[in-house]
């Protein structure tokens, strides 16, 4: 089924979407790429039925297309899978899946239809290490994206709408799930692809359409672009892509991670950071790489071994996430959304959360002021875009999220940072933003370890990448020796296919 848009308006306090043109082919990928704020989101949810538009026709196959509700849109062919989670974490994963489309008779489910459709559709995204009846809540982040997509899947879709479908996927994940997209499109299912992720844009889609501040810019073959291109036609800006091709000289340990096992870690793990260094932590899904940073900030107990934080002569232990943050270590955990922000909270409140003491009188009373200042300035400092501090949280993009989010522990003074998955859905801009306040944070004596899924993204911003297979530490690469086939060769080592090999 083809999809036109024509001439599309929307507006909430000020004009989101001015004038808004684009063709989705029968059979095609059509991939959507633009800054956060550019109004992706808005037309997406219009496509999907969430939201009315202003202004403007939409055409399926040719007729009018007018989407009043998710049931229209769900009539009409379309199907989301979208970047901010619909699932209910405390069902199965098989209700999840056919939520919308319950398989029964008379009213009655069938629960054995129900796990068969399910296991069917885990096979299609390549889910294979979990059964449908777990319960979504169990799941990691990767594993809860697939699901997400096996549960757009599920209904009798023709247009097929994918919101950052491989934010949190390895690259290994993402090639799957892109033949799998392709696939579909050559059984004649059409698909709008929307991503930060850039690259995979040009990898998977036929033609691709840039959104900026409302308008599309131009729509062109992906054979005819790149990258950078589409960089700087999202920001209007040319951007210089940073390459960490120079070892730096290691200065003190401050972080020494000694035989440390947990639960989830049953190997023993051995490493050190030091002081003005990022560390870079690379694997695939299930390698142990957000097991490790929750086991270093004193979320789960440990097994055997210590994670021992240096002062000069002091030697301090960190048992509990309580001993992190009272000795300056932070954690930016993967799922923003469910433990980052207090979503319906303020910026202020959000940013000064973890640092309660530094803004309240002798009394221990909070100073209302004093927290509307130190927003301010970080507000001011990280260059955030919204109306204030006293702005929710939520009503921000994603980016603007995350510099927040970082800002926290800037607010208390945070000498360590774990981060897990920094970047993960966001745009080019922004991705470079926080790049560059992590390195200035590096700069100026800050020791950072930060997880990610692109192998790219830690050769670039890292000093030394240490990698995970299985759950176990199997190596650890400078700059010099690093490539990105030795580190994919790495993350895969405790696999079978390389074992043998």
């Amino acid at each position: 089924m083809s999809v036109e848009i024509k001439n599309l308006f929307k507006s909430f306090s000020a004009p989101v979407l001015k004038g808004v043109s684009l063709q989705i082919a029968s059979g095609s990928i059509h991939g959507l790429v633009g800054e956060n704020g550019a109004g992706k989101s808005t037309l997406i949810n219009i496509l999907a039925g969430f939201l009315p538009r202003d202004k403007g026709e939409l055409f399926v196959d040719g007729e009018p297309y007018n989407p009043r509700s998710v049931k229209n849109s769900l009539a009409a062919g379309f199907s989301l899978a979208a970047q901010e989670l619909s699932l209910i974490e405390h069902l199965s994963i098989a209700e999840n899946i056919h939520l919308k489309n319950l398989p029964g008779k008379y009213g009655v489910l069938s629960r054995k239809k129900i796990a068969r459709c399910a296991d069917d559709l885990l096979k299609l995204v390549g889910l294979m290490d979990v059964t449908a009846d777990v319960k979504v809540a169990k799941l990691s982040l990767a594993q809860k994206q697939l699901v997400e997509l096996a549960k757009a899947l599920a209904t009798a879709s023709k247009i097929l709408i994918l919101d950052e479908p491989t934010a949190a996927l390895t690259g290994p994940q993402a090639d799957y799930l892109h033949k799998i997209i392709r696939d579909l499109a050559a059984e004649g299912m059409s698909v709008l692809y929307v991503s930060h992720r850039l690259q995979d844009v040009l990898n998977v889609c036929d033609s691709v359409s840039v959104l900026r501040s409302g308008e599309i810019q131009f729509t062109k073959k992906s054979s005819e672009l790149t990258t950078q291109i589409l960089i700087e036609a999202m920001s209007g800006q040319t951007h210089v892509e940073y390459k960490n091709d120079q070892s730096r000289k290691l200065d003190e340990v401050r972080l020494m991670v000694s035989n440390l096992t947990t639960r989830d870690l049953p190997n023993a793990i051995n490493f050190s950071c030091h002081r003005g260094e990022i560390l870079g932590i690379a694997g695939l899904a299930g390698a142990g790489r957000s097991e490790l940073l929750a086991a270093i900030y004193g979320l789960v107990p440990h097994l055997s071994g210590s994670v021992m934080l240096l002062k000069g002569e002091k030697k301090i232990l960190i048992t509990s996430a309580k001993s992190a943050v009272e000795n300056g270590l932070g954690l930016v955990a993967e799922d923003r959304k469910t433990q980052g922000i207090f979503a319906d909270k303020s910026i202020a409140m959000n940013v000064t959360v973890a640092g309660l003491s530094l803004i309240a009188n002798s009394w221990g009373k909070l100073n209302n002021k004093t927290e509307n200042k130190c927003a301010e300035d970080l507000i001011e400092f990280l260059q955030v875009k919204c109306k204030g501090p006293q702005q929710a949280i939520n009503r921000l993009s994603g980016g603007n999220q995350q510099k927040l989010i970082i800002g926290r522990w800037m607010h208390c003074g945070a000498q360590i940072l774990l981060l897990d998955e920094p970047t993960r859905g966001i745009d080019a801009g922004s991705k470079q933003a926080i790049h560059n306040h992590l390195r200035n944070l590096r700069d100026n004596g800050a020791s950072i370890i930060a997880v990610s899924s692109e192998i790219e993204e830690l050769t670039s911003l890292c000093d030394r990448i240490l990698v995970l297979s299985e759950r176990k530490h199997v190596a650890t690469f400078s700059c010099e020796s690093w490539s990105h086939d030795a580190i994919l060769k790495a993350s895969f080592s405790e696999h079978t296919s390389f074992r043998s090999a």
